[in-house]
């Protein structure tokens, strides 16, 4: 009888293992695709620890505390979120995979808890997001981008406010984030925002100015 139910409760676990196994690969196949830090094999294991973890968990502190061990999960992986996160000088990547490994971990846990189709529902929701959410923003960048100029030019065949002009001339939204005088040059950095057809005329002229001594250009900044 003891070896019956030995037997049942085994079964029921390596379902789960199982069943993390499958979710966390589907998870992790987006990012794999996409070419990101965490792809397959990082985010099925993230999955795997978790319900492995809330499976020992009840176990363990079956029947004071069961949820000692699982309670702590998402304190261990913030650490592997925070590794995939990189700054640049004007963005920020990897928050988006980052999110991934939590929702895999949570994932995991409700696999552990025996939620299967809580599980199996929120991944379909999270891959409809990230696939299309993904699509959308693109749509939305056709419409609307956000780029930083760093514009310099000689002080006495140049002002300010012929750049300020520009931007208006192509109804473009500016900010001015920085400004340098080095010997004869100046150097202005703004934030500008607008439709794509804006940034290509200022873009366009620049490069066409004699008067501007060099520009940079930096896409989709903070």
């Amino acid at each position: 009888m003891e070896h019956a139910i030995f037997q049942n409760i085994e079964q029921h676990q390596l379902l789960k293992v199982i069943v993390a196994i499958v979710i966390g690969g589907l998870l992790g196949l987006e990012r794999e695709y996409r070419h990101k830090a965490a792809g397959m094999r990082t985010l099925t294991l993230i999955c795997l620890g978790s319900t492995l973890f809330t499976i020992l968990s009840v176990e363990l502190g079956y029947p004071e505390s069961p949820d000692r061990v699982a309670s702590n999960i998402l304190t261990g992986v913030g650490f592997i979120g925070a590794g995939v996160i990189f700054k640049g000088d004007f963005t920020i990547d990897g928050i988006t995979t980052a999110a991934t490994i939590w929702i895999a971990s949570a994932l995991g846990i409700a696999i552990g808890m025996s939620h299967y189709v809580l599980a199996a529902f929120s991944l379909a929701m999270v891959l409809l997001l990230l696939l299309g959410l993904k699509a959308l923003e693109g749509k939305i960048g056709k419409w609307r981008e956000k780029r930083t100029y760093t514009i310099s030019y000689p002080e006495d065949r140049y002002t300010p406010e012929a750049i300020t002009a520009l931007f208006h001339q192509h109804h473009l939204q500016y900010k001015l984030l920085l400004q340098t005088k080095k010997d004869a040059l100046i150097e202005h950095k703004y934030e500008v925002s607008g439709k794509p057809h804006g940034m290509a005329a200022i873009t366009e002229f620049l490069l066409s100015d004699k008067n501007i001594h060099h520009f940079a250009v930096q896409a989709n900044p903070l």
